[in-house]
């Protein structure tokens, strides 16, 4: 298979200026149903009850760490406190980038134990533009959170690049200190060789083909939905635990889903 090199996704930091402007948000949002150019996929799946799930990086880039410490200056937790599952943390490569090939795709992102009882989102466009954001009603257990964009937010456009954050809110509501996560997603269209496959695909074979062609996001967010669906299956488990384990996530794969 050809090497896929593609252009790493800008991340930026959240201003301080975007973030009270956050802070205005009335209400709640309810929990919602809740890499550069495409790749050619034509490769064999082997049996579903061997299949493995692995992730192909679309190409080169510099790792960076995704969890924000108490603030949101780039500052990040130790590696001490990220072992032990003490940090918000998405669930995302180490360079911080995951392709999609969804209109409205589906971001997970663990967050440990907090009185907290709202989690903030915001997505802004490469133009640092607002396109969507909300407050998610959290119950202040650790574990996995999911969140897809509901159908009144944009649709993602295709070949576009866009920065998602997640940011704790604490009882004072948001500050400049608290604890924020982010990352950067850009939509993709599949080819035809991939989308071809993905017709008659199970979900667990999608999840392998997406993985294959190096589209994390919806590699990772179709196998968490089959794993919420059937949380007793061994083998879904261990396929989860070996995704999670080859992007350096492996402290938070046996947490539960919220």
């Amino acid at each position: 298979m050809k090497s896929k090199q593609n252009k790493p996704l800008p991340i930026a930091i959240l201003s301080t200026g975007l973030f009270l402007a956050m802070a205005t948000l009335p209400g709640l949002h309810p929990s919602a149903k809740a890499q550069q150019e495409p790749v050619n996929q034509a490769s064999n799946l082997p049996g579903s009850s061997v299949l493995r799930i692995t992730f192909d990086p679309p190409g080169p880039g510099k790792p960076k760490d995704t969890a924000g410490g108490a603030s949101r200056d780039g500052s990040q937790c130790s590696q001490e406190l990220a072992a032990q599952s003490s940090c918000v943390k998405p669930l995302m490569p180490t360079t911080q980038e995951g392709l999609t090939v969804a209109e409205r795709p589906v971001f997970l992102v663990y967050v440990p134990e907090t009185s907290a009882k709202q989690v903030f989102f915001s997505l802004v466009d490469e133009n640092n533009q607002h396109i969507y954001q909300t407050k998610v009603p959290i119950a202040g257990n650790s574990g996995i959170l999911s969140f897809q964009l509901p159908d009144n937010a944009p649709a993602l456009e295709i070949g576009k690049n866009y920065q998602w954050a997640f940011i704790i809110v604490g009882e004072q509501g948001l500050k400049p200190d608290s604890p924020v996560v982010q990352g950067a997603v850009k939509r993709i269209e599949a080819d035809t060789a991939l989308k071809s496959q993905l017709v008659n695909a199970s979900p667990l074979e999608r999840a392998a083909l997406y993985g294959k062609a190096g589209i994390w996001i919806d590699t990772i967010s179709t196998l968490a939905e089959l794993k919420k669906s059937q949380p007793a299956d061994v083998n879904l488990a261990q396929r989860w635990k070996e995704l999670l384990t080859s992007v350096g996530l492996e402290a938070i794969a046996a947490q539960p889903f919220l």
